[in-house]
């Protein structure tokens, strides 16, 4: 019998790994080595209940994930030739909301945390209101219907398939001998050849630094990948939930900003770690966040003991 090689944990870098290295070290470390190899039968138990932890969704990242894959089978739609309709789409929310919810408060979660929907305020047993469910589904299908009205999104039904270059898909680029991981939210060749990297947003906030640092990010991937001169890039926020949109060009000098700022994140990572060549870090060298307050939407607060 052939066995599979085991998984190794290789240093890697994304802007979800640099927000949680920012936010507290303790998260970091149990969301990047503390839970590694806990979708194993064999885990212990302790590691287990961490990788559980770790694809925990709090109710805005549920909001907003649920929005993006809508959004990502709209767009599949058009590549196929089968466009959906604002009733397929409201439909697919309100299905993909009763299958997350029944996960979520059966706890079948816990047998593939990483394939089914758990909510922080059940592992928690915290109470959600009829109310604020209400709320968050209703925003969700509007989040749905300002997809369907965005520029970008008629921009693609009047050009066709043809003009959608790749959309939700994991990629990786080398920079400075680091991995690097990207999944742009979608990008689009526009009728005068300008490419569009277009980032969803369902939040209330809007233009925001690190929108634009994703988006910078989105830039140096896309012009490596398909060798495009960085005058016809042009990267696009489309906040479905406030119906605005906001463009702004991905120029030279925003893009070397932007190797440099993952650069010197890659060195402050790497710069804990007790063996840097194997990837292996210590607990003891991941402390915990002092102030409290950042703790109360934290999927790992269990794990400090500070439900």
């Amino acid at each position: 019998m052939q066995w599979r090689s085991e998984l190794q944990n290789e240093f890697s870098w994304s802007k979800s790994r640099d927000a949680l290295f920012a936010t507290c070290l303790r998260a970091y470390y149990y969301h990047y080595y503390g839970s590694w190899n806990g979708w194993r039968r064999d885990a212990p138990a302790d590691v287990r209940e961490l990788y559980i932890m770790k694809n925990l969704q709090s109710i805005s990242t549920w909001r907003g994930g649920l929005v993006h894959d809508v959004v990502k089978e709209a767009i599949t739609g058009i590549s196929e030739r089968r466009p959906l309709s604002a009733d397929q789409a409201t439909r697919a929310v309100r299905e993909r909301v009763r299958r997350d919810l029944n996960d979520s408060t059966s706890g079948r979660y816990r047998s593939r945390p990483n394939r089914r929907c758990g909510l922080q305020e059940h592992y928690y047993s915290l109470p959600i209101s009829d109310e604020s469910l209400s709320e968050t589904v209703a925003i969700m299908e509007r989040c749905v219907e300002s997809f369907l009205g965005t520029r970008t999104y008629s921009t693609i039904l009047e050009l066709g398939p043809e003009s959608i270059m790749e959309f939700e898909k994991l990629r990786s680029m080398t920079l400075s001998g680091c991995k690097v991981w990207v999944s742009p939210d979608v990008i689009v060749r526009g009728p005068d050849d300008s490419v569009m990297i277009v980032d969803w947003k369902t939040g209330l906030s809007t233009v925001s630094k690190e929108t634009k640092l994703q988006l910078a990010i989105y830039g140096i991937y896309t012009a490596r990948t398909y060798n495009l001169p960085l005058d016809q890039l042009l990267g696009v926020e489309e906040n479905l939930r406030l119906d605005e949109r906001h463009i702004f060009p991905l120029d030279a000098g925003m893009l070397e900003e932007t190797r440099r700022y993952i650069e010197d994140s890659v060195h402050s990572m790497q710069g804990l770690l007790h063996d840097r060549e194997r990837n292996i870090a210590l607990i003891r060298d991941f402390p915990m966040i002092e102030d409290p307050s950042v703790c109360r939407d934290c999927r790992f607060r269990r794990a400090c003991d500070r439900e």
